[in-house]
């Protein structure tokens, strides 16, 4: 009798999974339930007793390896040739038999999960002796394609596969014509390939053709072989030296042309008998050939469906309305002790939740929410690597989402402006054999879908789910039913369109019960936003994630960190005014935005190339920095001087032809211009990133007016008109040299005026309308300074107020702006409230 430990186990974890349709990671390493299906055959093998694994790795290799490092008593055998399951499974004794391990070996697939019980089961029988190999085996109706378990007279003669059982059926013919195979191959109701291969086998190999095997000492013909009760599950415990020993003489002519692992079961048998388990439950031995399957699987595992934590839509109904200490606390943990905005926001779930019901049924739902940002100082270089200084506002986007049995997302809004639309995951994400996001986003299929649907809605739901799926390779995202309902403006640089990316992150990672850092969350936001077209960074997404209720955060970029929060001032507010004029990112304006992203990129290669000394330092565009180069602010200005400040495409190009291929790659990302903007766009970002970085030593120290001069000259940046005519923001070599004599002079006022942090540069993306608001705001009392919010090209302004000047200010808007344009009143306070989350 064999003892439990001296069986080990054999995992054939190298094959390509080519049915899978995903290059992305190896097929044994989707998660089930959350758990990568390889762990869980390895879990319930230990829990049966086995405690040493030989790990058969080929194909993606590496994901295997990572995805089991750190559980103990696994060796890995390499299998060079994805030549059959004989080969692999050889590959995995050779390397048991080198370490000295004898007795015998339970063999299976990586992807298959099996109950622990059916493991125990086996060894129980292969333990209890009388033969060499024992081998689990299933009613034919679970599998018909399996390989067929031959008996007669009660005596397991051996395995016959379903393929090679059809060319008995083609060798019994009484006429051996191509004709003839075409009719009899058509009776066997075979799929178009298997079909296509056997007729060839048949036309090219006709030697494989026989009327009947034997097996075991026994004649079978194809009758024979059909009528079997059983199917092979390819799971077997086999002596190691003899198995190693009949795989040794096998071939692979065979309808497969593989080396069977059959062949060698077969052989054990003949030689000295098996024993079967049968396994008569289905769901005591599960696998995975397809995505669809694989969803199945989860499903069954109940993934989506039974999340701990969720309730349903009527429970959240009855927890609202009881309004008990638990949410009360929670609504004042996230909007502050706001008796009108909690009641709002209260009510406005209410309803939210009642449309679900009415629209997809009452179900398990997870409520997320995210708000929109205001960012003080910052705007447009947290993907150069400069920081930002957010507050979360008080108008957001809330979801209710409940997961679907398929992979089916659909989508609906409260508001009728935005249509119902719904996206097959998998089909989107296989579309593009790839796994990496940007090659995935910049294949011509997905451009010309994101350009056909025209900046619709759905796209930032896309850019969420399918980045997220791309970054998650061992697990397949559940489908959803989700319902919106939003109160930030859109088009208005308040980012609505990015808190749709961020509440449908929050959802898709709760609903599929991710672990996920906010670190990690905040970038694939940012990259999957690139989904739409743009090439933004991930500031919006941080801001949503990071805000604190009454304060203001800054945010450090490349790398991100949460780097301090101080208390908004009490005597001052923060109010924003909607310009009406609204810029879509999903459209035209993706061009321009787009190409001044590109105007940082090529403006920064020349900085490096002109500039070798500094190679070492400069990594981002924010290293443009006296404090980080060891330099003297007029430096800065003498790289500047060398930079051109304007180029074509042309000549970008022949000036840096070491970046051809980045060159191009960024250039896909917009229509060309006549020409690039390099010197006003570099040196606006490398001030602006000066100004960021002073903005919370500001607040600390009470310097609000400094504060609002710096939001000015900010705005200056972007500024394209000023008193009705066009604005000049050109960096011409006049006035770099000016500065750099004013650094120079010791006239403190000029010094002052010089330096880095007091120059607008030139990122121009403001409009008329805006600038000439900004002035006016600028002009009343009490307004400290105002700014363009978001990316430009439309939207609101920020104003920094005083408390006591507020009425005013909104007074002469309305009457100024609002009233005058017959637009409604659209200028309001807002206040820092909590960052996003699930509720």
């Amino acid at each position: 009798m064999v003892n439990k430990k001296e069986i080990s186990a054999v995992l054939l974890c190298a094959g390509e999974g080519t049915r899978m349709n995903d290059t992305r990671t190896n097929k044994v390493c989707y998660e089930v339930a959350g758990v990568p299906a390889v762990i869980r055959t390895i879990n319930n093998l230990k829990k049966a007793g086995i405690e040493k694994f030989a790990v058969v790795v080929g194909c993606r290799s590496d994901k295997v390896m990572q995805c089991l490092d750190g559980i103990d008593g696994i060796v890995y055998a390499y299998q060079p040739r994805r030549d059959g399951t004989g080969s692999a499974a050889l590959c995995g004794l050779k390397a048991l038999a080198s370490m000295g391990i004898t007795g015998g070996a339970l063999i299976s697939m990586g992807d298959k999960i099996i109950s622990a019980d059916v493991f125990e089961k086996l060894i129980g029988e292969y333990s209890s002796g009388g033969c060499s190999a024992v081998m689990a085996v299933q009613p034919k109706e679970f599998n018909e394609s399996g390989g067929r378990i031959c008996e007669k007279n009660g005596k397991v003669c051996g395995i016959y596969e379903k393929t090679d059982s059809c060319l008995l059926a083609l060798g019994a013919l009484r006429e051996q014509t191509p004709e003839a195979y075409s009719k009899a191959l058509d009776d066997m109701n075979l799929n178009e390939k298997k079909r296509a291969k056997l007729y060839n086998i048949a036309i090219k190999k006709p030697h494989l053709l026989r009327k009947s095997v034997t097996l075991g000492g026994e004649e079978f013909t194809y009758g024979g072989v059909e009528a079997c009760r059983y199917v092979n599950t390819a799971t077997y415990i086999l002596d190691i030296a003899p198995t190693i020993e009949a795989l040794g003489g096998l071939s692979s002519d065979n309808a497969q042309g593989e080396i069977y692992l059959t062949d060698a079961v077969n052989k054990l048998i003949a030689d000295g008998g098996a024993k079967t388990v049968v396994i008569e439950d289905k769901a005591k031995m599960l696998t995975y050939s397809t995505m669809d399957e694989l969803i199945a699987l989860n499903r069954y595992f109940g993934q989506a469906t039974d999340s701990e934590g969720l309730k349903f839509a009527s429970e959240w109904i009855n927890v609202l309305n009881g309004w008990g200490d638990g949410i009360k606390d929670e609504f004042e943990q996230i909007y502050g002790c706001n008796p009108e905005l909690i009641s709002q926001r209260r009510e406005a779930l209410i309803d939210l939740l009642g449309a679900y019901i009415k629209r997809y049924g009452d179900r398990k739902v997870v409520i997320t929410r995210s708000p929109g940002r205001v960012n003080l100082l910052g705007r447009h270089i947290e993907h150069r690597g400069g920081s930002i200084n957010v507050m979360s506002i008080d108008r957001e986007t809330l979801l209710v989402a409940g997961a679907r049995d398929d992979g089916i997302v659909h989508i609906s809004n409260t508001d009728s402006k935005f249509p119902d639309y719904e996206f097959s995951i998998s089909d989107t994400i296989d579309a593009v054999r790839t796994d990496d996001w940007v090659d995935f986003i910049e294949d011509d299929r997905i451009l010309k879908m994101v350009v056909e649907s025209k900046g619709e809605w759905i796209n930032y739901v896309k850019a969420a789910v399918l980045r997220i799926q791309m970054a998650e390779k061992n697990m397949t995202l559940c489908g959803m039913d989700m319902l919106f309902e939003g109160n930030i403006p859109p088009a208005a640089g308040l980012s609505s369109s990015s808190s749709i990316v961020v509440a449908t992150s929050e959802a898709a990672i709760a609903l599929n019960d991710i672990d996920m850092q906010a670190k990690e969350f905040i970038h694939l936001c940012g990259e999957g936003e690139w989904f739409v077209g743009s090439r933004g960074g991930a500031g919006d997404h941080a801001a949503m994630k990071c805000g604190v209720r009454d304060m203001i955060t800054h945010l450090d970029f490349c790398p991100f960190e949460i780097s301090e929060s101080v208390y908004f001032p009490s005597d001052y507010n923060v109010v924003v005014a909607n310009s009406y004029v609204e810029a879509k990112k999903s459209a035209g304006a993706k061009d321009i935005f787009n190409q001044k992203v590109a105007c940082y990129e090529f403006g920064f290669m020349l900085v490096k190339k002109q500039n070798p000394e500094f190679a070492d330092k400069l990594k981002y565009l924010k290293d443009i920095d006296p404090r980080r180069l060891g330099v003297p602010q007029s430096r800065i200005y003498e790289m500047l001087l060398r930079l051109p400040e304007y180029m074509t495409p042309d000549e970008i190009s022949a000036a840096l032809p070491e970046y051809s291929a980045q060159i191009a790659r960024i250039q896909k990302t917009h229509n060309l211009p006549e020409k690039y903007e390099i010197r006003s766009t570099i040196l606006y970002g490398v001030a602006e990133c000066l100004r960021a970085d002073k903005c919370i030593d500001l607040l600390k120290e009470e310097k609000y007016e400094e504060l609002g001069k710096l939001m000015n000259i900010s705005h200056n940046g972007d500024r394209v008109f000023k008193d009705g005519e066009p604005y000049d923001y050109s960096v011409p070599d006049e006035y770099l040299k000016k500065l750099i004599d004013d650094l120079r002079s010791e006239d403190l006022e000029r010094v002052s005026a010089a330096q880095i942090y007091n120059q607008p540069g030139g990122y121009g993306c403001s409009t008329k309308t805006i600038d000439a608001l900004v002035d006016r705001i600028i002009s009343l009392e009490g307004v400290m300074g105002a700014e363009l919010s978001g990316a430009g090209l439309g939207g609101c302004i920020i104003i920094l107020v005083k408390k006591s000047s507020t009425d005013a200010l909104l007074k002469d808007l309305k009457e100024f702006y609002y009233d005058k344009n017959s637009l409604p009143m659209g200028a309001q306070v807002f206040i820092p409230v909590a960052g996003s989350g699930r509720f």
